[in-house]
């Protein structure tokens, strides 16, 4: 299993919030690209970046910058997500030099544009699936959908995605744990490859993911736990492997 850090930009910051709730902000470093360079050295195979400030608005613009530095001053792949709502933004961010852009609200918004993204940039799309109870959220969590997230997972299945982010949403943020059965769940009917996001506080956490690796669960996102200093990113990799 792949343990991959998180870097969530807000104002150019790293941060981190609690359940999605952008009013629930703590800033952990003035310094995002320091941050990324220490994760790789502690054994980081990738990074996950997040624009929340694109989440929550649309668009990207305002953290792009930020997000150069972090690929020039790195060798290991970014995944970056938040605000990607356009072919104009997926491109950009291609050609910065991002291994994988995530998709959220378009997965829901617009099947269409996913289609076309999916088609022209082949294994550069990762879709982002965040639930609060089985229905996903989009736009920065804020806006609430009727669609399931399982039902999600086989519409980008069918479309020739490969992988999804799952995020269960009142995990996020609380270091409670994962919502297990959910992840494997959606990695057992979909039968995606799933990295799995959202309430690792522990590495009885990263322990409990590891077991459901033959669903198809190939990575987990860890975000707060590491910025609490509840473990180290070292002994969450030793774990996985």
């Amino acid at each position: 299993m792949i343990v991959i850090p998180a870097i969530d930009l807000k104002n150019g910051a790293c941060v981190r919030l609690t359940q999605g709730e952008k009013e629930q902000v703590k800033i952990y470093d003035q310094d995002p690209v320091k941050q990324a360079i220490e994760f790789e050295a502690a054994g980081a195979k990738m990074l996950h970046v997040v624009d929340l400030d694109g989440a929550f608005t649309g668009g990207s613009a305002g953290n792009l910058g930020v997000v150069q530095e972090i690929v020039m001053a790195v060798s290991i792949p970014i995944e970056f997500g938040g605000g990607v709502r356009d072919v104009v933004a997926v491109e950009k961010l291609v050609e910065l030099g991002v291994e994988q852009v995530i998709i959220g609200t378009v997965a829901v918004e617009n099947l269409d544009l996913l289609a076309r993204l999916a088609v022209d940039y082949s294994k550069k799309i990762v879709v982002g699936i965040d639930a609060r109870e089985g229905k996903v959220a989009t736009r920065g969590w804020v806006k609430e959908s009727e669609v399931d997230a399982i039902e999600l997972a086989h519409r980008v299945r069918e479309l020739g995605i490969e992988r999804v982010i799952y995020t269960d949403i009142a995990q996020d943020g609380m270091l409670n744990g994962p919502n297990i059965e959910m992840t494997k769940k959606i990695a057992f009917e979909s039968r995606l490859k799933i990295t799995a996001s959202g309430g690792v506080g522990s590495l009885e956490d990263v322990r409990r993911l590891k077991e459901i690796e033959h669903y198809g669960v190939d990575s987990c996102i860890i975000g707060k736990a590491l910025y609490e200093k509840r473990f180290t990113l070292q002994e969450a990799l030793e774990i996985a492997v």
